[in-house]
């Protein structure tokens, strides 16, 4: 498939850096490597090498939700995507599932639970603060070109209680997970997932101990993912100097009835 006018397409330069614009038909890519026109992108396939007013060479792409994630717009700490795979395996996220998760954010969890569930499943997405639900839906309707029809924000603190019945999972990523244990094992399924994303191992520790005094929870797993890529360049074989450490503790469980 060629690029089109309204397409979002990643930049890359010849050390990879890169950049993503929305493509218009007078827009204009400006840099330090020169001017290039979106109508030279529209109508190239994906991987094409374009040449700037400069004559640097750059590839352009789709960019992948991955990418999309690093990019966008943003108030709040996102749920990095190391953090995410693992919340979508270990939440069994998948085709057809009805999913409750809180809070909202910049929206960067919400993009991959809206992917992974497909046409027939649905997420529900609460959060007490409008302004951040306004950010998570322009990046969702900037990604997927509209919002997508398997995703309801709802301005509501989870807190006060889950409206949806009969779930796969209720996924948190806020400071008071354990206030949600009641609501979450009356809307859950038999085997469902509850799954939490804290900053602190004393939040999860608190959470454990909520979770072991309801007394209807199993298979507990508390989880930090640490990322640390590395560099292959001729003779050069390390680690990169940085890495993603600590972002944050997951803890995993199910209900049983």
């Amino acid at each position: 498939m060629c690029f089109k006018e309204g397409d979002l397409v990643i930049i890359k330069d010849k050390k990879e850096r890169s950049f993503i614009q929305k493509l218009t038909v007078n827009g204009r890519f400006q840099t330090h490597l020169g001017l290039l026109n979106h109508s030279q992108v529209i109508g190239q396939k994906e991987g094409a090498v374009l040449l700037t007013s400069t004559e640097q060479e750059v590839c352009v792409f789709s960019p992948t939700l991955n990418e999309f994630i690093q990019k966008m717009g943003r108030k709040t700490a996102i749920i990095h995507p190391k953090d995410i795979g693992i919340i979508i395996l270990w939440s069994d996220i998948k085709q057809g599932s009805l999913v409750v998760e809180a809070g909202t954010g910049s929206g960067a969890l919400l993009m991959a639970i809206s992917r992974f569930i497909g046409d027939q499943g649905h997420v529900y997405s609460y959060d007490s603060r409008p302004e951040l639900q306004e950010i998570a839906a322009k990046n969702l309707a900037k990604f997927c070109k509209q919002m997508p029809a398997n995703v309801t924000l709802k301005q509501k603190d989870i807190t006060t209680g889950i409206d949806e019945k009969n779930l796969d999972a209720v996924i948190l990523d806020f400071s008071q997970p354990w206030e949600v244990i009641p609501a979450a094992k009356e809307v859950l399924k038999s085997g469902g997932r509850l799954t939490a994303y804290i900053p602190t191992i004393i939040q999860a520790e608190r959470l454990v101990r909520e979770l072991d005094l309801a007394g209807c929870f199993m298979d507990t797993e508390i989880l930090e993912v640490l990322l640390r890529p590395w560099q292959i360049k001729g003779y050069s074989v390390r680690p990169l100097h940085r890495m993603i450490g600590h972002t944050g503790f997951m803890v995993f469980t199910k209900l049983r009835k």
